[in-house]
């Protein structure tokens, strides 16, 4: 089985039972079916980057999946899927306090940003009723907005910088946060707002 060559992660990382692929198989919309054929979770990037490279060489689809608490049915697996839980990925690297900008994973749950941006006495005004489990990759992933919208705009606003494993498992470094970036196209403008 295609799952038996997932060696770079461990047991814990994988997920076949009836329960996890319910939970993790779906979002918020109610009248979809799920069927994955499992869940995965990675810890890093480079554990993110095996993964799609093994998804091309079995021919098997990802479905990126963070907070699942979206209304669209995009982090639904219908159809014998692998989920890519980014759960794990839920750190706050640092943060630079000259150019005011934080280094997150995937996985980190919007409030526990709000919350440590507060700490260091900032403000980060991506906000909405899901704050509590939506991560900070779907944030990016829908350009949400939220209940501050108007005044203090669209997640897009907010992402100075990304890391992003493309489709074809190569890795890119986009903007480096760099406010002023005049070396060629903002690439990560094509990755917010995509899914």
């Amino acid at each position: 089985m295609a799952l038996d060559k997932i060696n770079f992660l461990s047991k814990e990382q994988i997920k076949t039972d009836k329960d996890s692929l319910e939970t993790y198989g779906k979002d918020w919309t109610k009248h979809i079916e799920a069927k994955p054929l499992a869940i995965v979770f990675p810890k890093s990037t480079e554990e993110t980057q095996k993964l799609v490279m093994w998804a091309r060489e079995n021919k098997i689809a990802l479905v990126p999946s963070g907070g699942r608490t979206g209304l669209s049915g995009a982090a639904i697996a219908t159809n014998g899927e692998v989920v890519v839980s980014f759960e794990k990925m839920n750190k706050i690297n640092s943060y630079n306090s000259i150019d005011e900008t934080v280094h997150c994973e995937a996985g980190v749950i919007t409030e526990q940003l709000q919350e440590y941006a507060q700490e260091q006495g900032k403000f980060y005004p991506v906000d909405f009723a899901a704050r509590g489990s939506s991560q900070i990759g779907g944030n990016v992933a829908t350009n949400a907005g939220g209940i501050k919208v108007v005044r203090y705009g669209l997640t897009r606003d907010w992402v100075a910088g990304m890391t992003v494993v493309t489709g074809s498992g190569e890795i890119l470094k986009l903007n480096n946060a760099l406010v002023k970036n005049a070396s060629g196209y903002d690439l990560r403008h094509l990755f917010i707002g995509s899914e």
